[in-house]
């Protein structure tokens, strides 16, 4: 991430839910300010964009939803999915296309009820939180 890199989020924008890069970061456009991405910040030394509202995007559906280092065990987020560093390190290392990796985030009654129609794993062969 540099400092010339945002994620628009503006929904009257063509780039909406879309990382950019701008040309001049020392004189950046008047919205750039507001959606660049927060450069140095160490919750985003390690950043998996979660590929929500995004094929197409939809104005006004999310946008900028990512995995990212947590800020406090306790601290939420506007969407994103916080973990502990070792635990995105080690995501990280596991995610590849091949695998065909499907992020699901329900709670654990309503991921039981999918299941099935949804072709997801069996709880009992997932590392889930008790």
């Amino acid at each position: 991430m540099t400092t010339a890199d945002a994620w628009v989020d503006d929904v009257g924008s063509p780039d909406y839910n879309r990382f950019v890069t701008i040309d001049n970061p020392d004189q950046p456009p008047v919205w750039f300010e507001k959606q660049k991405m927060r450069h140095n910040d160490f919750a985003y030394r390690w950043l998996v964009e979660i590929r929500h509202n995004s094929d197409p995007p939809v104005p006004g559906q999310g946008s900028a939803i990512f995995f990212h280092i947590r800020r406090g065990v306790s601290r939420p987020t506007a969407g994103c999915t916080t973990m502990a560093e070792p635990d995105l390190v080690g995501l990280i290392r596991w995610l590849r296309a091949s695998r065909n990796p499907c992020y699901v985030l329900l709670p654990r009654n309503e991921y039981e009820t999918r299941r099935q129609s949804w072709g997801l794993p069996d709880t009992d062969q997932l590392p889930l939180p008790q």
